[in-house]
C-alpha cells in the first residue's frame, strides 16, 4: 500500500471515530435533557377588602402566586387568617394558634417564609382546618421571587412574593378583612441539565475517546506492518 493512500486511510478512519464518539455523546446530552425537567404551575392571587381610608372596596388580582410541588392544583377561597402571635408569623410551633374570626367560614393562613421547612408550616395550618396555605417569601435577593415548595400538601399550597406579602399583612394588623381566591394559572416546564449528568456526560466522551484512538492507533500499526511486510 502506498504511504499517501496509507494516510488518507488513518484520516478517514479517524475522522469516522470522532464522528461516531460526537453522536453518542450527543444522544446522551439529549437523554439527560429531557430526563431533567421541573413542572410548576402560577397562580393568579386575587385579594378583596374594604380599604379603611375611602370605604371603598377594592379588589387585586395578579399572577404572582407559585403553587407548591405537591400541593394539589385547585381552586380555593377564603378569608385570610394570620397566626395569633405576632413574634409567630412563621408558624413553626406545633402549637401555632390562628386569629380566625367566628363564623368566617373557609379561611386561608398566611405565613413567613423561614425557620422550618415549608411542610411543618402546611402540616400546622392544615391541623386547624384551614382550606389554603399561602407562604409569603422573606430574605430572597429579589424581593418578587417565588420559589417551587416541596413536601407533601393536602390542601393548597402557594407561594407569593414578599411585596404582596407585606401589603396583606399590613391590611391585617389594622383589623382590615381581606378575602383571597387562588386559582390555576399558567403551566410552566423547565427543561435544563443536572450538575451529575454533565459530569456523567463528560466521563462518557473521555472513555469513548481513549477507546477510539487506541483503536485508531492499533489500526494504524497494523497497516503499516502489513505494508512493510
Amino acid at each position: 500500500m502506498a504511504p499517501g493512500s496509507l494516510v488518507a486511510a488513518c484520516r478517514s478512519l479517524a475522522l469516522s471515530t470522532w464522528l461516531l464518539s460526537f453522536c453518542f455523546v450527543h444522544l446522551l446530552c439529549l437523554d439527560f435533557t429531557v430526563a431533567e425537567r421541573e413542572e410548576w404551575y402560577t397562580a393568579f392571587v386575587n385579594i378583596t377588602y374594604v380599604d379603611p381610608a375611602t370605604s371603598e372596596l377594592r379588589t387585586e388580582k395578579t399572577e404572582c402566586g407559585r403553587y407548591g410541588e405537591h400541593s394539589p392544583k385547585r381552586d380555593a377561597k377564603g378569608v385570610l387568617v394570620l397566626p395569633a402571635a405576632p413574634l409567630d408569623r412563621q408558624a413553626c410551633d406545633p402549637n401555632t394558634r390562628f386569629a380566625v374570626p367566628a363564623q368566617a367560614g373557609a379561611w386561608v393562613a398566611l405565613i413567613a417564609r423561614g425557620n422550618c421547612t415549608y411542610k411543618d408550616k402546611i402540616r400546622h395550618a392544615a391541623a386547624h382546618n384551614a382550606s389554603a396555605v399561602v407562604i409569603f417569601n422573606v430574605g430572597s435577593t429579589n424581593t418578587n421571587d417565588t420559589i417551587t415548595m416541596l413536601g407533601a400538601s393536602e390542601v393548597v399550597a402557594i407561594m407569593i412574593p414578599e411585596p404582596k406579602g407585606r401589603e396583606i399583612v399590613s391590611l391585617l394588623e389594622r383589623n382590615v378583612t381581606v378575602t383571597m381566591t387562588i386559582t390555576i394559572g399558567t403551566r410552566n416546564l423547565q427543561k435544563y441539565v443536572s450538575r451529575t449528568s454533565v459530569v456523567f456526560v463528560s466521563i462518557s466522551f473521555i472513555v469513548v475517546m481513549i477507546i477510539s484512538l487506541a483503536w485508531l492507533v492499533f489500526c494504524c500499526i497494523k497497516r503499516f506492518r502489513y505494508a512493510n511486510a
